[in-house]
């Protein structure tokens, strides 16, 4: 069954695909990416793009990529969502992991992971009013 619809007005959901890569091969990170796309077209989603943190980026809080993602899903109308392989992929640290959500959340949109955990509260989850989900 599929995550999200259509929304009243229309807007298919929207996957702003994010990952975070430290080392050069990147064997690993094309299957994540795969697995991403695979999964948002499997909800019926429009994939809006890919943001990647690569090298040193990938592993501090500094995050420029994650930031331009926040600021695309600012720009777009209806459901978006910040579409990640799993948790670890946002961050280990769970402080760090909390405040990357909250900074999707005030983008309006929430995140999703490729095995289908979502952050998204069930309560808004059935209505298309607001994708500002309390985390």
């Amino acid at each position: 069954m599929k995550t999200e619809e259509l929304t009243p007005s229309g807007d298919a959901p929207r996957a702003f695909i994010y990952d975070r890569h430290a080392t050069a091969t990147t064997a690993i990170l094309d299957i994540r990416l795969d697995r991403c796309r695979a999964y948002a077209l499997s909800q019926g989603w429009d994939i809006a793009g890919v943001w990647l943190d690569l090298g040193d980026h990938a592993l501090g809080h500094h995050r420029p990529q994650f930031h331009a993602l926040c600021m695309a899903m600012q720009e777009t109308h209806g459901p978006a969502i910040c579409l990640i392989g799993d948790w670890d992929r946002l961050t280990r640290d769970r402080a760090h992991g909390a405040e990357m959500r909250d900074k999707v959340r005030l983008a309006g949109g929430h995140c999703e992971t490729a095995e289908g955990e979502t952050n998204r509260s069930k309560e808004r989850a059935s209505s298309f009013g607001s994708l500002n989900p309390a985390l």
